[in-house]
């Protein structure tokens, strides 16, 4: 069994440190047949594509790259943050048809969708990070986002779940069954995973196991992830990359 593909990696048009390219090259010499340029929406503050003409850039390199025929595939996405208690994302319809892959994630540093949502939302997540019980109380309205997120748009990947932002995995990964949404095993971040893998068991969730690379070297960095789902008895056939007889066959 092998990981084929790493669909989260970030670049220089948001916080990351190379360009497509070198992510390109980078997952080539993993021995990688996909690999998916995901950066943050412009919402994100300080992480952020600078707006969405920046956007429309990297589809234009992505289709660039992959008509010299790189000898893998390339994939255009984002990963777009929840702007809003009620699950607003921070890029429209129109521009999530332009996308290959739709990752969705709860940010701590975004510019809200509406001024209420900085009391809210943004503010008591801010907290919680201090304080359990506002850690608590805060998880049902990041819970609630991210399942109507889920529930009303194409997603295809939710990352990083539980990080920074806590919410009821149960909950949220019973929405992504329902959705045909995996579930992201982050391997860029230190944080608890295992209870992911259990949420995902429970309610028969997909997970994929991406990088969230900021830089080259670490595009395919996937080892922890995969040994993570093999000690914890997951079922290899709902890891969406990983390539049960070592050949590459489609899966979004």
């Amino acid at each position: 069994m092998k990981l084929f593909a790493d669909y989260h990696t970030h670049t220089k048009y948001s916080d990351g440190h190379g360009t497509i390219s070198e992510n390109v090259q980078a997952a080539l010499n993993k021995g990688l047949h996909e690999v998916a340029i995901t950066d943050h929406g412009p919402r994100n503050i300080g992480t952020g594509i600078k707006n969405i003409d920046a956007l429309e850039e990297i589809l234009t390199e992505v289709a660039r790259v992959n008509d010299l025929d790189p000898g893998i595939k390339v994939l255009a996405g984002i990963e777009a943050c929840v702007v809003s208690s009620a699950g607003d994302l921070e890029i429209s319809q129109d521009v999530i048809e332009k996308l290959d892959l739709l990752i969705v994630g709860l940010h701590p540093y975004f510019f809200p969708e509406q001024l209420k949502d900085i009391w809210h939302f943004v503010l008591p997540n801010h907290l919680g990070r201090f304080n359990r019980r506002a850690r608590e109380r805060v998880k049902n309205t990041n819970t609630k986002a991210l399942v109507e997120a889920v529930n009303n748009c194409p997603v295809d990947i939710v990352s990083h779940p539980n990080l920074m932002m806590p919410v009821e995995l149960d909950e949220l990964a019973r929405a992504c069954t329902s959705n045909d949404t995996a579930m992201e095993i982050n391997t860029g971040h230190k944080y608890s995973k295992e209870e992911i893998v259990q949420a995902a068991l429970k309610a028969g969730t997909r997970l994929v196991i991406n990088s969230d690379a900021h830089s080259p070297e670490r595009v395919g960095d996937l080892d922890s992830g995969l040994a993570l789902v093999k000690q914890m008895g997951f079922p290899p056939e709902q890891v969406i990359n990983l390539d049960l007889e070592s050949k590459l066959e489609g899966v979004l």
